[in-house]
């Protein structure tokens, strides 16, 4: 699940990117459509996570760690746990600037509440803020995994890789 939530999120950007960069309007929508429909299903898979989460056996951090690097590590994974709840700021602007979600063009959301033009605003600033806090988390969060493997040489990235045993 964590590397369909990468690949999921990596994906929702890319459509978000080239809906600025598209030639037409209606190529625009057409991408910010598909932005969202990921949106969706990111905010879904990520409350399956959370409930797998709680249940599954999942690796532990080297034993020979340092305290602040575990404590770190715990802050960027509940980080982006926090931070993929971001698909309900855009949720909310396209509600409240009156716009359909079409879930990838078969079903239609319906709008649970009215226009409201400042809560439209202030949920896309806040959308915009949180994919730039997302972007460097993601970031670090790479960074690490990169120092377990490279540096460390502990199977911390191994452990995240598809098809581990642990």
């Amino acid at each position: 699940m964590h590397w369909v939530t990468l690949f999921l999120v990596a994906a929702a950007y890319a459509v978000v990117w080239a809906s600025a960069a598209a030639a037409t309007k209606q190529q625009s929508a057409l991408f910010v459509q598909i932005h969202r429909s990921l949106g969706m299903t990111i905010f879904v898979l990520t409350l399956f996570r959370l409930a797998w989460r709680s249940r599954a056996r999942l690796p532990g951090l080297p034993a020979d760690l340092p305290p602040i690097q575990i404590m770190a590590a715990r802050a960027t994974q509940y980080l982006l746990y926090a931070l993929l709840v971001q698909p309900m700021l855009g949720l909310l602007h396209s509600i409240t600037s009156g716009a359909r979600i079409d879930l990838f063009f078969v079903i239609q959301l319906p709008a649970m509440m009215g226009r409201d033009k400042v809560l439209s605003k202030t949920a896309i600033s806040a959308h915009e803020l949180v994919a730039y806090v997302m972007l460097f988390v993601v970031a670090v969060h790479a960074a690490a995994a990169l120092f377990h493997h490279l540096v460390r040489r502990d199977g911390v990235m191994k452990a995240m890789l598809p098809g581990a045993r642990f």
